[in-house]
Formats: structure tokens, C-alpha cells, sequence
């Protein structure tokens, strides 16, 4: 009886033991992780980031900047015909260079030469008729005082033959007579001194016909002439649009050139430069340029600005020359005709422009701009930003490296500037100069 119980109890109980296994490592790994030993603790520091730095100068500086420029020439001219003719020749050719006067086309002036012979016959023939009324007009005159005798002759006559009639010795027939004769010289004597007095208007009428006809001669003479179409400037020839044997008409163009020794480069200038280029041409002061063109740099000299502004992009065109250096010689072949020739006509090309220079900035290597108008002052070691505004380039002397114009009143002589590009660059950001 009392084994059947003890076997009961030991099932009922069986559990306790696993339990207790458990329990009792449990304290034992408790214990041991309690009583483990502590690393020693490090302390975090603050990272520092190595960069170099550059103190600011504000000084007088001549800001660069580049520019896209067009070149155009203000004498560009289509040469047209002014009369309709054949082209008999064409001795020039598209991009020949030519002088002034050279003959570029040739026109047939035949028809022109018998033209001007018609409008010479007709000078002609107004002279012989202003000549034959000078001399009308000079006999009228002489004979003026023979028909005023003649009409005496015969006023007297009348009388005497009215005496006879009274005296019953002459007869009625030959009063009628005598009257008649006077009628007659009467007549004449008034048509001379008529035509003494119109001499005025005649002479006037045929002067100015001849007036008119001298005025067609010289038309047509300029006609022939104008079958020689010449260069009126030493240029280059764009474009040749006729050839031998064509009829060409009226006012079609024959050919194009543009002046060598009159080039301009046109490039838009931006609106915050307009005020100081403005000023300093009214002062009279240079503001040169460089242009490069097919591997020949051109030096430029800013000469005006546009009269109008450009609505589309903003800004205003200047327009530049070619310089000729003052030290030049009369003997050197070194001519504006020279300086441009490189510059070839609707080409496009950077100019790099020279403007005058700015009063209290500074510069800085292009690495210390962050964005557009950013730049990080170190103080205390540590970054702060800073809003500038960016005035421009200033380009190397010597080849290295172009700086950035700044401007700000928030900047002071002797400030340092981090130059070096830093990706985690904020306010605050713990840095060390590098020491030069």
C-alpha cells in the first residue's frame, strides 16, 4: 500500500527536477555576466576635417568676362544693276578679296552708247534753235528801224494824197492806195516788235529744253558708266549671283561684299554691366577685348553700345573693333586690314572682355564657391556661411589658375576662407587649416 503511494507522489513531482536544473543555471549565467569585467570606456571625440584656407584682400579689381560674339560688318552691300543689259563678265569669284575700284562685273553698254547719242542729238538741236533765235531776235532789231521808216513813208503818203484830193488833182482810188500801204507797214512794224517782245519767252523755252536734254545726256552718260560695276571699298566678295550672258534687270542684285577695314564684333552685354561700361566710355577709358578666330587671337576695343536693348534675353549689345597696337610702324604691314582679316564675316566666337576695374572686392580660387553664391569663413575652427555676390572672373597673367570677384559687407579684410570643396560643408562643420 505505501509503495503504491510513494510510486503516485514520485509521478505527481517528476517535473520539479528539469525546473530546477534550469533555475539554477539561470543564476549561474546571471552570476557570470555580472561579474564579468568592464572594458574600459572611450571617449567620442569630434571629427575635424583638413582644409586649406586663403585670407581675404579687398582691393581694386578688373573683372573678366566672357562673351559670345557675332561678327558683322556695318558696310555690307548688294550691288544691283541700274539698268537692264547683258552681263558680258564676271572676274571675281566668292571670298576674293578686292580693292577699291576694281572692276567686278562687266555689262554690254551698247544699247546705253546709242541712248546717250539720241540725248546728244538732242542737245544738239536745242542749240542750233536757241542760236537761229538770237539771230532772229538780232535782225528783228535791225529791221525794227526800216518797218518804223517804211511806215513813216507811207503815213506821209496818205497825207499827200488827201492834200490832192482836196485840191481836186488827185482821186479817190489812190487815197486807198496810199492807206492801204500804210495798213500793210502798220501791220508789219507790230508783228516785228511782237516778236521782239516774246524773244524773252522764246529764249527761256528753248533753254530749258536744252536744260533738260543736257540732264538726259548726263543720266545716260552715268548709264554707261554703270556697266562697270566696281568695288566702292576694299572688301570680300560673299556671294556672285550672276554669270556671262545672263539679261539681267532693274535693280537685280549682281553681287555681295563687305568692307575688310570696317569689322565689328557684336556681342550682348549682361544688364549688371551696362551702368560701368556706360561710365567709362563717357570717361574715355579703353575697355579691350580678345577674340580668338581660327586660331589667331584678335584684340578687340569696345567702341559703343547699342541703342536698344535686346527684349527677348535682356542686355544690350556692344560692339567691338579690331586694335592696332600704338607701337606699331607706318612700315610694318600690319593694318586694320590685316588684324581683321581673320575675322570672317557672320562667324560666331568667345570674347573675353577687360572691364574697368571695381572698387573694394576680393578675389577667390573658384574651389571656395559653393553653388552660385556661397563661400564658407572659418572662425574658431569651424565653418560659417556666407551670401556673396559673384561680379565676375579675374583670368591668370601667367597661365594658372582664373579667381572668382566677390562682394559682401559681410566680409572683412583678413578673413580667412576655406578653399578647399568639402561635400558635408555646413555651418558649424569642425575643420583644421592645413598649414602651408
Amino acid at each position: 500500500m505505501m509503495t503504491s503511494n510513494f510510486k503516485t507522489l514520485n509521478q505527481k513531482h517528476k517535473w520539479l527536477l528539469p525546473v530546477l536544473i534550469l533555475i539554477i543555471a539561470v543564476l549561474i549565467i546571471t552570476a557570470l555576466v555580472a561579474t564579468k569585467p568592464q572594458p574600459p570606456k572611450k571617449e567620442t571625440t569630434e571629427k575635424s576635417w583638413l582644409v586649406s584656407s586663403e585670407p581675404l584682400k579687398f582691393r581694386s579689381v578688373s573683372p573678366n568676362i566672357a562673351l559670345l560674339g557675332h561678327v558683322e560688318s556695318p558696310f555690307d552691300s548688294k550691288l544691283s544693276a541700274a539698268i537692264n543689259s547683258d552681263v558680258l563678265s564676271v572676274p571675281v569669284r566668292d571670298g576674293q578679296i578686292v580693292s577699291q575700284g576694281q572692276v567686278l562685273i562687266t555689262l554690254d553698254a551698247r544699247e546705253i552708247k546709242l541712248y546717250v547719242a539720241q540725248r546728244q542729238a538732242d542737245v544738239d538741236e536745242l542749240s542750233a534753235q536757241i542760236i537761229a533765235e538770237n539771230n532772229r531776235y538780232n535782225s528783228d532789231k535791225s529791221s525794227l528801224v526800216e518797218e518804223q521808216k517804211l511806215l513813216d513813208i507811207a503815213t506821209q503818203g496818205v497825207k499827200r494824197q488827201l492834200k490832192l484830193q482836196k485840191s481836186k488833182l488827185g482821186s479817190q482810188e489812190r487815197v486807198d492806195s496810199a492807206e492801204t500801204l500804210r495798213a500793210q507797214k502798220s501791220l508789219s512794224l507790230n508783228a516785228r516788235k511782237l516778236n521782239i517782245a516774246d524773244h524773252p519767252s522764246r529764249s527761256n523755252q528753248l533753254t530749258a529744253g536744252l536744260n533738260r536734254a543736257q540732264t538726259l545726256l548726263s543720266d545716260a552718260k552715268i548709264d554707261v558708266e554703270r556697266t562697270l560695276i566696281i568695288a566702292p571699298f576694299d572688301g570680300v566678295i560673299t556671294a556672285v549671283n550672276v554669270a556671262p550672258g545672263e539679261r539681267v534687270q532693274l535693280g537685280q542684285t549682281l553681287v555681295s561684299l563687305y568692307d575688310r577695314k570696317n569689322i565689328e564684333v557684336r556681342a550682348q552685354l549682361p544688364n549688371r554691366y551696362v551702368a560701368l561700361v556706360k561710365a567709362s566710355l563717357a570717361q574715355g577709358d579703353l575697355i579691350q577685348a580678345s577674340a580668338e578666330s581660327y586660331g589667331i587671337t584678335n584684340q578687340l576695343e569696345l567702341k559703343r553700345l547699342s541703342g536698344q536693348a535686346n527684349q527677348s534675353t535682356g542686355g544690350i549689345d556692344a560692339l567691338f573693333t579690331p586694335l592696332i597696337p600704338t607701337e606699331l610702324k607706318p612700315s610694318v604691314m600690319q593694318t586694320t586690314e590685316t588684324l581683321s582679316s581673320t575675322l570672317i564675316l557672320n562667324s560666331t566666337l568667345k570674347v573675353q572682355v577687360t572691364l574697368p576695374p571695381l572698387q573694394n572686392v576680393a578675389t577667390l580660387p573658384l574651389s571656395a564657391i559653393y553653388g552660385s553664391d556661397r563661400i564658407y569663413r572659418i572662425e574658431d575652427g569651424r565653418l560659417q556661411s556666407i551670401n556673396v555676390t559673384i561680379l565676375g572672373k579675374q583670368l591668370s597673367s601667367t597661365g594658372g589658375q582664373d579667381r572668382v570677384i566677390i562682394q559682401s559687407n559681410a566680409l572683412k579684410d583678413g578673413d580667412m576662407i576655406t578653399t578647399t570643396q568639402l561635400p558635408t560643408a555646413i555651418s558649424g562643420l569642425k575643420v583644421i587649416e592645413r598649414e602651408l
